[in-house]
């Protein structure tokens, strides 16, 4: 569950009581936007204004 998150921030995820709360990673966001990108409203890319990649090549080659 860390995923890169502190210890203490794992912890305040696991101890809410009115809340759930999930720690995600970089990779999992990236696959839930790819996922559900087509869905999301301007208003919504506009505030997280990201595009797509499908593929990516180290070096720009």
């Amino acid at each position: 569950m860390s995923a890169g998150f502190t210890k203490d921030a794992a912890t305040a995820a696991r101890i809410q009581e009115k809340r759930h709360i999930t720690l995600i990673g970089l990779d999992t966001l990236f696959d839930l936007w790819m996922e559900h990108y087509g869905k999301l409203t301007d208003q919504a890319l506009r505030r997280l204004p990201l595009r797509p990649i499908q593929s990516y090549l180290p070096g720009g080659a």
